[in-house]
């Protein structure tokens, strides 16, 4: 990977001149860098110099000082820290030299963190997002040949692949997952893409390995074995373990069934077998005979049956199971790169839109000579996006609890909102119940709370990439959203113009004092709302007359539509309404009453006053906070960093990074005071200025335009019910921050709140070329290097002409350069 690392360097203003003309030896600075150094930075760094530092002595110190003290003043330079803005600044000649010399110097040890950054996902924006995207390279653009380790997801997908499952029996282990299988994967949880192609295999994915294989080729030959007598059919190591293929592969059955040993065509014929359902593709030849070698010394020691397993189990433990594989075929061009093979397009392709390796048309398009062109990509790139089926599948099954994930037809392509915004996030961030007692934390197999949150981004996610226009704008300022959406809209619908006819019919009769007789004189309506045949029955869910007719008293009766599942319902955890500062359901604790309960709103989405788009939504904005308060700084680097391709550098080891308590002060105030220090504002100034704006909704994600002082001194009055929470004094939020960044004087400026700052963000050129830099490392997995530059143009350029269509932007990642050749 840092084969390409000069070329990243070269175009962030780190030229090339001094690579290589360092020769080892004694250290010295070289004459035009001294002349910086004490032109621009000694003035300030000079023996007990600012931040330590001391520039005068470099020459004296031992070599790790000396690395550590260059690898600061590089981090400084690279992330225009230093010289500070208001100082006298370099010349470009100037800096290049100094930053070419130390780069050159710490290469020459070895020793550049900078260096090593640069794959990593937080080294994404490092390259100068201008010339990226201003024309000015050229370069032929390419993708370093790799193995690429696969996905947790496409791991799932490969296990149900060697089964070779039906629709329906793959649905649902696609849903629930293999009793016996451990995923060896798990990817990083920040915000932003995660599957990049810098991990590889290592002891701990092999030992999970070993045991998914033992299972797997166990399940793989059960069939047959009961079927020759050595197990019998209900015979389970474990009970909680019965399923298994109900058919044998005929070439395993046959090895299994014989009682002399097999012949070699017999032999081959399974390892043919095997290769097609672990590794998609026939052995070669001395795969062959590796294998055939190993089967008959397994054979031979310990019988058919064990000797065929073993071939399976290694079989399943070849690397390439595990890997993508991307180099390239045929001769190079004049820039040195290889298109890839038509085999290896097929699976680049498939995995770019989904988790499952080609469809039998990609797989046939491949074979037979029809994936050698970029309009070859390209049609088969937009077939794959129009096919509702092929990928249809949850985007998030973790989410599976007391309600089902979003269902959609290409969940990858949500999933990469999903990344991008980071809302799923908030399932990790626990909140203490006892601030609000309506918010449940996930625990005892529900998601709780931060589940149906996320389910409900999801949504707003899904129906606005559905419509394909105007994607980044639309999910930024959207006013409509869902909630406690648990039905359709045309089932829900209908439900409440079935709730509607029996309370007008009953809300005459005397269904308080003789509920059994008013049940007994209208039978079609208590089946047709499934009422509980005993009308004063005494389950703590039963839907008895009594307690739906009073429900419908408190909803109908004072014109407000009820949520269409009861409050009393097993597992309804839909009390959380306050979140968008919507009222509470009625029925909250059992107890009904008050005119400000939730009328709900059937038909969604629908409009919330005081939200605006996915970053006013309360997933993402309890995924940006902190367990008890709000977290500007989180927030405001997100922006930064994802909207407005920025780079903030990390937390210096040696800084505290707490905020002080204070009773008397809101957390901004407190924030203010301990990142105000010259040296802590020269990064933060990237960042509180953006998340201060997002101060009008609390950590629970509620619109606020008071603080809740939340300390004992402040308390006014505790809790007295079981759904309420403690009152605190309060102080006036102060929203007010200031966006720059975007390169537009008309949007840079001061800002009033987080509906200010998105509206300005929503019309960004640099805001929407950010979301498709992104978009680039999602379907690349990797980061732009400058020869991507043109890639990253034309899919800019796609989206802007289509209206803002994303399929637009994923059709032109796909077919660019960046895309097809490997080098």
């Amino acid at each position: 990977m840092k084969r390409f690392l000069f070329t990243i360097l070269l175009a962030s203003g780190f030229g090339m001149h001094a690579i290589g003309a360092e020769s080892p030896g004694a250290f010295s600075i070289p004459a035009n860098v001294k002349q910086v150094l004490s032109t621009y930075c000694e003035s300030c760094h000079a023996e007990s110099g600012k931040g330590g530092i001391d520039l005068t002595r470099i020459e004296s110190l031992k070599l790790d000082a000396r690395l550590d003290l260059l690898n600061k003043v590089q981090d400084q330079l690279f992330f225009r820290m230093m010289p500070p803005a208001k100082s006298d600044q370099p010349e470009a000649a100037e800096k290049a030299a100094l930053a070419d010399w130390l780069r050159a110097e710490l290469r020459r040890q070895k020793a550049s963190k900078l260096d090593a950054k640069m794959p990593y996902p937080d080294a994404g924006n490092y390259v100068d997002h201008g010339m990226l995207f201003n024309g000015s390279i050229k370069d032929k653009a390419f993708t370093p040949a790799r193995r690429w380790l696969v996905s947790p997801q496409i791991f799932e997908e490969r296990v149900l692949d060697v089964f070779q499952l039906d629709a329906k029996e793959r649905e649902t282990f696609k849903k629930q997952g293999f009793f016996g299988v451990t995923n060896p994967f798990v990817l990083p949880e920040h915000s932003g893409v995660r599957d990049y192609d810098i991990a590889a295999l290592d002891g701990g994915h092999l030992l999970v390995m070993l045991t998914n294989a033992e299972w797997i080729s166990g399940k793989q030959i059960r069939a047959a074995r009961v079927k020759k007598g050595e197990l019998k059919a209900d015979q389970f190591d474990n009970p909680k373990d019965k399923w298994y293929p109900k058919i044998t592969p005929e070439s395993f059955e046959k090895i299994i069934l014989k009682g002399t040993p097999p012949t070699a065509e017999e032999l081959t014929a399974a390892i043919q077998a095997q290769f097609g359902f672990v590794l998609q593709r026939p052995a070669g030849d001395k795969e062959l005979g590796k294998y055939l070698e190993l089967t008959r010394a397994s054979i031979e020691l310990g019988g058919n049956t064990e000797g065929l397993r073993q071939m399976l189990v290694s079989v399943l433990l070849e690397s390439e199971f595990l890997y993508r594989l991307e180099f390239g075929s045929g001769q190079p061009d004049s820039s040195g790169r290889k298109m890839l093979s038509p085999r290896e397009a097929s699976y680049a392709i498939a995995y770019a839109l989904g988790d499952r390796g080609p469809d039998p048309e990609l797989i046939k398009a491949a074979q037979e000579g029809r994936l050698n062109t970029r309009e070859d990509y390209k049609r088969e790139v937009i077939r794959l996006l129009n096919d509702q089926q092929y990928y249809h599948g949850q985007v998030d099954k973790t989410l599976n609890g007391n309600f089902q994930s979003n269902v959609t037809s290409h969940p990858k392509v949500i999933r990469f909102f999903r990344e991008f915004f980071g809302y799923p996030n908030a399932l990790k961030v626990f909140k203490d119940s006892n601030r609000l007692a309506i918010y449940n934390n996930p625990g005892r197999g529900t998601t709780g709370t931060p589940g149906v949150l996320v389910l409900e981004a999801d949504r707003v996610v899904t129906r606005i990439v559905q419509a394909d226009a105007n994607v980044f704008a639309n999910l930024l300022t959207t006013d409509e959203f869902f909630v406690f959406h648990n039905l359709d809209n045309d089932k829900g619908q209908k439900l409440i113009a079935d709730w509607k006819e029996l309370y007008e019919a009953l809300k005459g009769t005397d269904w308080r004092k003789n509920p059994a007789k008013v049940a007994a004189d209208h039978p079609e309506l208590m089946k047709k709302n499934k009422i509980a045949t005993n009308p004063m029955g005494r389950g703590v869910h039963d839907n008895t007359l009594t307690r739906v007719m009073q429900h419908f008293e408190y909803t109908f009766g004072k014109g407000n539509t009820p949520f269409t599942t009861f409050p009393w319902a097993h597992g309804n955890h839909h009390t959380y309404s306050q979140l968008y500062n919507l009222p509470a359901p009625p029925g909250l604790g059992g107890k009904y009453g008050g005119d400000d309960n939730l009328n709900y709103p059937v038909v969604q989405p629908f409009r919330i006053e005081n939200r605006k788009g996915i970053l006013t939504h309360p997933a993402w904005l309890i995924a940006h906070s902190g367990n008890f308060q709000t977290d500007p700084i989180r927030r405001g680097r997100w922006v930064r960093e994802k909207l407005l391709a920025g780079s903030v550098p990390d937390v210096p080891i040696t800084v505290d990074a707490q905020v002080p308590e204070n009773p008397h002060k809101t957390f901004r105030e407190r924030v203010e005071g301990v990142t105000a220090k010259a040296e802590c504002w020269k990064c933060h100034q990237q960042m509180n200025p953006l998340g201060y704006a997002f101060e009008v909704y609390d950590d629970f994600g509620r619109f606020r335009t008071q603080e809740s002082l939340e300390n004992v001194e402040n308390l006014i009055s505790k809790a007295n019910t079981k759904n309420s929470s403690d009152v605190y004094k309060t102080k006036p939020v102060n929203a007010a921050g200031k966006l720059t960044g975007t390169g537009d004087p008309q949007l840079d400026g001061d800002i009033n709140g987080a509906l200010d700052l998105i509206d300005r963000l929503a019309k960004s050129e640099r805001a929407r070329q950010s979301i498709i830099r992104h978009a680039f490392r999602f379907y690349m997995g990797r980061n732009e290097m400058p020869s991507d530059s043109q890639t990253l143009f034309d899919a800019d350029k796609a989206y802007v002409a289509s209206g803002g269509s994303f399929k637009a932007v994923i059709v032109s990642l796909l077919t660019s350069d960046s895309f097809m050749y490997r080098k």
